[in-house]
């Protein structure tokens, strides 16, 4: 069965200091995005479309798409106009709608299953195989949708330099049930947590977020057109508010529509969140090139 990769590269890396999607990790220049895509196609993925914004089109064809060999490359474009039939941008607002809105954007050239990933991250070779596995052989659409994720755990997530945000999990036989939405979760010495009414509330390190990763079939562009009404009508006229693409899966477990498989995660989870983040991730990605895990080129 044919799958696709959709990898999420619209965003700007603010507290990065830059384009983190497009920073060179090896002596060969390749990005995390490079290292994405090798590890998707020798997982068995058959397309890669990256969804980015309109005006670094040529830059990403040139620094990333062109790079890929051995797959299907697509481009779709998060555009902040393009909206279901019914609704329009409120006046002065600039930004984008999120990460439910930029997946959209990829809607008319997917339609087998895809797994979808942030462009800013590093999941390593076992997150694209075991996803892909399911996705080739056991999603299906027949009454409720069988999505699936990697449950990472948050000890493994976090930055030695600031604040992160994350996608808390509530997890029973291996599906998900709930997510909660957690800002500035920092390391400190007691523990991992987050401020609560002025309280700093500590939590497991092993307790699952997902790292912006999900295993659907096309049926989930449909759930996020559909949820576009509730998003405008909650946020109407805001200049800020984001459709979280968490919101979507977590209104369609509630309705009871679908099912959410968590897959164990061996692999090291590596992000670039600040710039102090960069040195971290190379030489991790330098040790790996010096095991023979990849090779010195990727393409």
């Amino acid at each position: 069965m044919d799958t696709t990769l959709v990898v999420l590269a619209a965003g700007m890396g603010s507290r990065f200091g830059g384009l983190k999607q497009l920073t060179p990790l090896s002596a060969s220049g390749e990005t995390i995005a490079d290292f994405s895509a090798y590890d998707a196609i020798q997982a068995g993925f058959t397309k890669i479309v990256y969804v980015i914004k309109k005006d670094f089109e040529a830059e990403f064809v040139e620094k990333v798409a062109s790079r890929i060999k051995g797959v299907k490359v697509e481009l779709a474009f998060q555009d902040m106009q393009d909206l279901p039939v019914g609704f329009s941008v409120p006046y002065g607002r600039t930004n984008p709608w999120g990460t439910s809105h930029a997946l959209w954007a990829a809607r008319h050239i997917v339609s087998e299953p895809f797994m979808v990933i942030s462009a800013d991250d590093f999941y390593g070779r076992g997150v694209f195989k075991s996803m892909h596995n399911f996705l080739a052989n056991e999603v299906k659409d027949n009454g409720k949708y069988t999505f699936v994720m990697p449950g990472h755990q948050l000890a493994k997530t976090v930055s030695d330099y600031g604040s992160v945000s994350r996608a808390v999990c509530v997890v029973e036989d291996d599906y998900l049930v709930g997510v909660r939405e957690l800002r500035k979760i920092e390391k400190r010495p007691e523990g991992i947590g987050h401020d609560v009414f002025g309280e700093f509330e500590i939590l497991p390190d092993d307790t699952i977020v997902n790292m912006l990763v999900f295993g659907f079939t096309p049926a989930i562009f449909k759930a996020i057109e559909d949820g576009f009404t509730d998003f405008f009508t909650a946020f109407e006229g805001s200049l800020e508010a984001e459709y979280f693409l968490n919101n979507v899966v977590k209104k369609l477990i509630a309705d009871g529509l679908a099912t959410m498989k968590v897959l164990p995660v061996a692999d090291r989870w590596m992000g670039m969140t600040y710039s102090q983040d960069l040195p971290i991730v190379k030489a991790h990605i330098g040790d790996l090139i010096a095991k023979g895990k990849y090779p010195e080129k990727l393409f």
